[in-house]
């Protein structure tokens, strides 16, 4: 299919990502989360334009390319910057990458070109792990990326409550044109799911509520717009009707000072407070015909629900199948990118993010993946042992323990999220401090401080100057 202005259009996208990667700049992180946070957008309103809808079109392919670009500089950092590099953080980047490698291969065999389509979304986390272990001692970079990507979250939410009051004709064009009339409601405005800028409702609720965790657990995500923002982004991941993100996130408030020594413990309790008191009735004043008010009622009674059921049905096959694939289905074996290559294996009734994994990877990608996210918690857990409080590693722990729980519905785990860059940053740290004599002392845990004065930025400076003076 002819499709110029998608070329064109995904040549302008890729172009200054090029530009920041032969400069090995930071700021093609920043870059590549609104890429992936945007892109499905703007190939839906190019695919409007010309008037008809491209399965393959090349700006679907623009996070892979920006993923790539990153990820291409920091496997060629590994060996010029080994000092930033440690034992764990060279050994979870390779195996990481070895579990992506062979899944390539696999889904190459089976899906053709669905493995390049789908790379993308696993590609990007070797970038993000390599950037973050580079910053370690650069919290105001830290701190920046955090910044746009709540703000990518914001621009997803802004447009996704625009889309929900308005549906707009490109959306309801590849609404009609991917046949999910139904599955993502009436196309009429407060009748359809919000879906905004991603692929369909789950990809947009799981991005909503990585943003929504960090702008609320992490002290000075943008500023004195921090809160309002929240409100926007939470009120669009509900209008996603997805239950299992009002889980994750919930879940997030309730771990933060049960993992971080109470940290952040007065907030979280006020939160927790508003939310009993006020949380069913503005869930009510939510558009939609209290569909999310209803939606949330169900979690405390989940296993009469028939969604759950069918869910659980679909575990335990997929499960089953699993067992007889120890080389796994292989990137593209599930989703858009299974749709895309039309097999009949696609694997798109797995319903867990376990098994969705071992599908994907087979039994030794999987293993490599499992001690990817083992080596990392455990790393954390090192560091909260020796004091150390700082933000990002508190951050990190809630993440993934209640990103784990997350996991046994969707698979929010391969994709260009915070949460990776918060894993080669906490394995990187950790590896430092193995190396060093330097014990940080403990630190009160500000939840409020606004970034001038954060605790990333006093915390990174402190670590450094105690390293150099021991070096």
């Amino acid at each position: 299919m002819n499709d110029t202005t998608g070329l064109i259009v995904a040549i302008l996208i890729c172009l200054p990502a090029f530009l920041l990667a032969f400069q090995k700049s930071s700021w093609l992180v920043d870059y590549l989360f609104f890429v992936v946070a945007l892109n499905r957008g703007v190939r839906r309103y190019v695919d409007w334009l010309n008037g008809s809808f491209n399965p393959l079109s090349l700006i679907s392919l623009t996070p892979i390319i920006v993923g790539g670009l990153a990820t291409l500089v920091v496997l060629s950092e590994l060996n010029r910057r080994s000092r930033q590099f440690g034992s764990t953080t060279t050994q979870i980047i390779l195996c990481y990458s070895a579990a992506c490698a062979m899944a390539l291969v696999v889904g190459f065999i089976n899906t053709r070109f669905g493995a390049i389509y789908a790379l993308g979304d696993y590609l990007a986390p070797i970038g993000l792990i390599g950037f973050g272990a580079f910053c370690i001692d650069k919290p105001r970079i830290v701190d920046r990326w955090s910044h746009s990507v709540a703000l990518s979250a914001v621009v997803v939410a802004g447009y996704g409550i625009y889309q929900f009051y308005t549906v707009p004709p490109w959306d309801a064009f590849w609404v009609r044109a991917v046949d999910f009339e139904g599955y993502l409601g009436e196309l009429e405005p407060t009748k359809m799911t919000l879906f905004s800028t991603l692929n369909e409702r789950g990809p947009a609720a799981s991005y909503l509520c990585s943003g929504l965790i960090l702008i609320v657990l992490r002290p000075g995500t943008l500023w004195w717009f921090r809160w309002p923002a929240a409100s926007l982004v939470l009120m669009a991941m509900l209008l996603t009707y997805s239950r299992t993100t009002v889980i994750q996130a919930s879940l997030a408030c309730l771990l933060f000072p049960i993992l971080n020594r109470g940290s952040g413990i007065i907030p979280i309790a006020i939160l927790c407070m508003i939310a009993a008191v006020f949380g069913e009735t503005l869930l009510q004043k939510l558009p939609g015909g209290g569909k999310a008010a209803t939606r949330v009622s169900t979690i405390g009674n989940i296993r009469e629900d028939g969604s759950f059921q069918g869910r659980l049905v679909n575990m335990g096959r997929a499960a089953t199948n699993a067992l007889s694939e120890p080389f796994g289905l292989g990137l593209g074996s599930h989703g858009l990118a299974a749709r895309v290559a039309s097999k009949e294996s696609e694997g798109e009734g797995d319903s867990s993010g376990y098994v969705e994994s071992l599908r994907t990877f087979g039994w030794i990608g999987f293993a490599l993946i499992v001690s990817v996210l083992y080596r990392s918690w455990s790393r954390s857990r090192t560091l909260i042992t020796s004091k150390n409080l700082d933000p990002n590693v508190a951050l990190f722990r809630v993440w993934f323990a209640s990103g784990m729980v997350a996991l046994l519905s969707g698979n929010w785990l391969f994709t260009a999220t915070f949460f990776w860059v918060l894993v080669g940053y906490v394995v990187a740290l950790s590896d430092r401090l193995k190396t060093s004599e330097w014990k940080p002392k403990r630190v009160e845990f500000n939840f409020e401080q606004d970034l001038q004065t954060s605790r990333s930025t006093r915390l990174g400076t402190t670590m450094l100057q105690n390293l150099d003076t021991r070096a």
